[in-house]
């Protein structure tokens, strides 16, 4: 059997970006005190964080449809 190309696919770009959100996820807190923490911001914290989080929500759900739609090939089927 001939060996095929390694090459980076659909699957592994998806899981690359699942794994940037939950970075991104983990460090909300830090970042959102940090820009509340700046002289001319006059938001708190958590109003930071709830915006944040509600955009990050977004994402994951279009993600979740990503992968629903998406139609990946598997290297047994060829």
């Amino acid at each position: 059997m001939a060996k095929k190309p390694a090459t980076v696919g659909s699957k592994e770009g998806l899981g690359a970006g699942i794994i940037a959100l939950g970075l991104l996820l983990l460090l909300l807190p830090s970042f959102s005190q940090q820009i509340a923490d700046l002289d001319y911001v006059s938001s708190d914290a958590f109003a930071i964080l709830l915006g944040s989080v509600y955009v990050l929500s977004v994402f994951v759900i279009l993600a979740g449809v990503a992968v629903i739609v998406a139609k990946f090939k598997d290297d047994e089927e060829e």
